[in-house]
């Protein structure tokens, strides 16, 4: 891809899942439901361990290599099913995320959103949480053929923005979206909603939530 060498705004990039709303525990709750009905075991280790990957792979994952494709792709839908069925109404964005988004808009940032999940689930949070306003770009699995840690969505995202990776920011909350944002060349900020500080240590900045950063915050690390 090519890029502009010059770009007027930051651009700023949020991950969904763990960033802009905290839908980690009702995503445990969906993959554990569907490994309890199939038959499979699912720990708690192996869903940190897989959390901000796409679904498909989460799956085979679980189940092996010996399943078919085709069943591997229903069980993820399945999953994802489940995720709607039960997130649907039950969300709220966390804490720091509008004041954040009022504040960046105001300083003609570009804003967008790279999430592993499926088009449906982005479209049922955003809208959900009365954001779409905000973000001039979503990008979902579905507009990616690599997922996280590979760089793809990010350098996509970038590409839709028309902006250069060194200006872009990508706030995060899993180690496969901090290793996605670095190989894209981009600066990470991450949040512990769903990791440890020392999980996330390659970012360049780790916070517990958004209530604690700025729009100045930001354009400093993007000078750094």
């Amino acid at each position: 891809m090519e890029f502009s060498l010059i770009m007027s705004n930051e651009c700023i990039i949020f991950d969904m899942d763990g960033v802009l709303a905290d839908t980690g525990p009702i995503h445990y709750q969906s993959w554990k439901r569907l490994a309890d009905e199939i038959g499979v075991e699912f720990t708690r280790e192996f869903f940190e361990e897989t959390f901000g990957q796409k679904s498909i792979p989460i799956t085979k994952k679980l189940v092996g290599n010996q399943v078919e494709k085709t069943e591997i792709r229903r069980w993820a839908n399945l999953k994802e099913k489940y995720y709607r069925e039960m997130v649907r109404d039950k969300i709220s964005p966390l804490p720091g995320v509008i004041s954040l988004i009022i504040d960046l808009k105001k300083h003609k940032c570009k804003l967008a959103v790279a999430s592993s999940g499926p088009p449906e689930n982005v479209e049922l949070l955003i809208n959900s949480l009365n954001l779409r306003k905000y973000f001039e770009v979503f990008i979902t699995a579905a507009d990616v053929e690599n997922g996280k840690p590979e760089p793809d969505a990010f350098l996509i995202t970038a590409d839709k923005l028309n902006a250069n990776p060194k200006n872009c920011v990508v706030i995060e909350d899993a180690p496969v979206g901090i290793e996605a944002a670095k190989r894209a060349g981009m600066k990470c900020i991450a949040l512990t909603t769903t990791h440890s500080e020392e999980e996330l240590k390659d970012a360049n900045i780790i916070l517990p939530d958004l209530s604690e950063i700025k729009y100045e915050d930001i354009k400093q690390l993007l000078k750094s």
